[in-house]
């Protein structure tokens, strides 16, 4: 009978497996597995890994020095990928336009009876004539 610490060791492995094929079927066949990847490849390369050692191995990385030159990369990699985002959206809102604009025209109808029109046709005329006869007098 097989021990049970056999037992897990033996399902743990396939248990790791299994997740690391997952991720890396995951890492092949989608768009951002695919940008990590890039990542992970553009980060590894000899002189990634010469200014990481650099930067290591001053005094055991504890000095001064290494930790402004640390600071500075983690500085310079946010800032990097602030303009990465900042020209993504400048090429999307070359593509899209401008800015979207939203016109909307308010039109108000307002019903109006002909019997109304006409007394207030009447009342003008009433006032046009009384406006002349006061001119008239006053002559």
């Amino acid at each position: 009978m097989a021990d049970s610490s056999d037992f897990l060791d033996y399902s743990n492995k396939h248990e790791g497996q299994t997740v690391y094929s997952s991720h890396r079927e995951w890492q092949e066949s989608t768009i951002a597995g695919k940008f990590t990847l890039f990542l992970i490849k553009l980060g590894d390369n000899s002189f990634s890994r010469a200014i990481g050692n650099a930067l290591s191995n001053q005094d055991g990385g504890d000095s001064s020095e290494a930790r402004l030159l640390s600071l500075c990369a983690n500085f310079g990699t946010v800032i990097l990928g602030v303009i990465v985002a900042y020209a993504i959206g400048r090429i999307f809102q070359i593509f899209i336009g401008q800015e979207i604009v939203i016109n909307q025209e308010v039109i108000i109808e307002e019903q109006v009876a002909l019997s109304d029109l006409l007394k207030a046709k009447a009342e003008k005329d009433k006032k046009r004539r009384s406006a002349r006869e006061k001119k008239a007098k006053s002559s």
